[in-house]
């Protein structure tokens, strides 16, 4: 069965916790209280996808589901805050703040399969009860990169306050940075910036009152691909110890062919001016192995 569908959403009026000393004059000047958090509705966001479905039903013990989502998340706040993780960079200014969604994902693969194996599938003698009843599960999982913001380690101020905001984002991009995906891409010195940040942007704002030069989330991280799967089987056990009782043992395997997947830049990645910046801080987990047991009755 195939299915092709869209789906999509519009939020209004959304929360963020605003510190108010960050866009608003502070009188008197020396106002003991260095945060003043408001909850204020003026965050907006919506949400486009592409949905590509195929699916087999259960058949001779085999089934599969694959879905490929092509998506746009867009907002100008991913989370409530208060904090620096927020990604507000310039928030006394949303218009300045409308880009990804910090989840946003563009292209997103998924496949799942289970199969019955037929081995001793009807028999119900010793033979059956150790060599049969074993099924094998999969999961295919790939998608492209989250998006993430070059920052600099200069502040900002709003105007008519005397708050600062950091890290702040450059106030200048020249252009020329690659847009590769690859592993190699965010192994490499520079990343996808050949030379070092200060080739691509100047953090220069010794005012702290130029408006950012770069959108936020306008830049791409590692790409992510991994499969998992599991072994089980599943025994009854004798009436004796009760109507359905049942013995199953599991061997699950995580990222089993242990592809190597970089950690995705986080809100406090290095700033342009850092040797390490355009670079992965590390690696996900590589291969994983679980095996479990459990007696149900």
């Amino acid at each position: 069965m195939g299915e092709l569908g869209y789906q999509g959403s519009s939020s209004h009026k959304l929360i963020r916790l605003v510190n108010q000393r960050l866009v608003q004059p502070v009188i008197p000047p020396n106002f003991f209280a260095f945060a003043v958090y408001i909850p204020t509705p003026d965050v907006n966001a919506n949400y486009n996808a592409l949905n590509a479905r195929l699916t087999r039903r259960f058949a001779k013990g085999f089934q599969f589901d694959a879905l490929y989502r092509w998506a746009k998340s867009i907002d100008t706040l991913s989370n409530e805050g208060p904090g620096a993780v927020t990604n507000q960079t310039f928030p006394q200014d949303l218009r300045q703040e409308r880009g990804p969604s910090d989840y946003d994902v563009r292209h997103n693969f998924t496949v799942s399969a289970l199969w019955d194996l037929p081995f001793f599938r009807n028999h119900n003698d010793l033979a059956g009860k150790i060599l049969g009843g074993w099924q094998l599960n999969g999961i295919l999982t790939a998608h492209t990169g989250f998006p993430w913001t070059p920052h600099t380690g200069q502040c900002v101020r709003a105007p008519g306050s005397q708050d600062f905001i950091c890290p702040s984002r450059p106030p200048r991009y020249f252009g020329g940075a690659l847009d590769d995906t690859g592993n190699d891409a965010f192994i490499r010195p520079g990343g996808n910036f050949p030379g070092g940040g200060l080739v691509y942007f100047d953090p220069n704002n010794p005012t702290g009152l130029l408006t950012p030069g770069i959108g936020r989330n306008s830049f791409r991280g590692p790409k992510y691909f991994a499969t998992d799967m599991s072994v089980s089987k599943r025994t009854g056990l004798p009436s004796f110890m009760g109507e359905g009782a049942f013995l199953e043992i599991r061997a699950n395997f995580f990222n089993v062919f242990n592809n190597l997947n970089l950690k995705p830049f986080g809100f406090f990645s290095p700033t342009v001016d850092n040797n390490d910046f355009g670079r992965a801080s590390g690696a996900l987990a590589g291969r994983v192995v679980e095996f479990q047991g459990r007696l149900s009755f």
